[in-house]
Formats: structure tokens, sequence, C-alpha cells
């Protein structure tokens, strides 16, 4: 049943002849929670990587999710209660993948890139490692496949970033580029970096 919710859902936003596949909408994840035996809760994380006409990228919008909520909630209604007679009784919740969030799919590391070089500025994004570390604010220069569809996480990404090290034969610190080809495994998230000015 989890896995039919799940095909409705993607086959309405990225579907042949979707409109909203047409303005660059993609599913993130689609969370089912069940209770005594059915699923009674669905949580779908949709994205965007759709730019206008005037080269600005497409966001997902409240209006968007409620459209989108509306069109899933009446598709899944016959998913969950097959019989016309019962009305299926479940919460939909459909938000847009927020800022700050760690990103999940390679398509939004592909957005991330499309969406810098049409503003004409550099891909940032944050990283944090299993170990604590942080990347902030790194440029995020390419990324590496090992097969897989393009759904899937990236491999690898390289970054590159500014570090301040006290150098040989200098007194103070310097600041030093760096670049590291980073395995997203070794990675316990990545999120597109934001300065709020």
């Amino acid at each position: 049943m989890i896995e039919q919710v799940r095909e409705t859902v993607r086959s309405i936003v990225e579907g042949e002849g979707s409109v909203w596949a047409g303005r660059g909408f993609f599913v993130v994840d689609t969370v089912c929670r069940e209770a005594a035996g059915r699923v009674d809760e669905v949580e779908v994380t949709v994205d965007c990587d759709g730019i206008t006409e005037q080269g600005r990228p497409v966001g997902v919008g409240i209006d968007d999710c409620t459209a989108l909520s509306r069109e899933i909630s009446d598709r899944l209604g016959g998913v969950l209660s097959p019989q016309a007679e019962q009305e299926a009784d479940f919460a939909l919740t459909v938000m847009s993948a927020g800022l700050g969030q760690p990103l999940r799919m390679g398509r939004q590391y592909r957005k991330i890139m499309q969406q810098a070089a049409v503003q004409d500025r550099l891909p940032q994004v944050d990283i944090l490692f299993r170990d604590g570390r942080k990347l902030e604010g790194a440029v995020l220069c390419g990324i590496g496949y090992s097969g897989g569809t393009e759904e899937d996480i990236p491999a690898e990404i390289e970054v590159m970033y500014e570090v301040r090290e006290l150098l040989p034969g200098k007194k103070r610190k310097e600041w030093v580029e760096r670049r590291e080809r980073i395995r997203t495994a070794d990675a316990k998230a990545v999120s597109e970096h934001f300065e709020f000015k």
C-alpha cells in the first residue's frame, strides 16, 4: 500500500503530461505512517528546479502546496479506500523542501548549480560531517555520481573554501584556498547556504 501511495504521488507531480512536471516540480520524499494496518498519514515534500522566462528560479509557494494537496488527496482517496461507498480517512501534508533542509537528491544539487549560474553567483553549501566538523559557505564545484539514477544522491561532491592557516615563514595566519572532494557518505547533512542580510 505504501509503495502504491508513493507511485500515485510521483505520477501526479512528475508524471507524463503533468502540469507540475512542466513547471519543474519533483518529489523529494513521501513519508507514510500506518496505524491499525492502514495508511493514516501522508507527508509529501516537493521541490522545483524550473526557471521562468526571465531567468528567475521557480519556487514552491503556499498556493502550489494547497493545489497539490487537493489533487493528491482526491487521487489518494481512491487508492486508500477502493470501496466507493467508504471514504478514505487520512491526514495529508504537502510542503516544500525548506531553507536549510538537507539535500536529499541529485536533482537538488543540480538545481543549486543551475540557479547560481542563472543568477551569476557561485553555488554555496553548508556541510555537517558525521564527526561534528562543519564547512559553512563552501563553493560547490562539482558533483560525482557512481551509477544509479539521476535522483540518487551523488557519491561525492567537490567544494572550495577558505581557511586561516599559519604558513611557513609567516607570523600571522593568512587566508588559504582549499579544494576538497567529499564523499557524501561522510557527511551527516549537506544543505544550501543562505546568508540573511
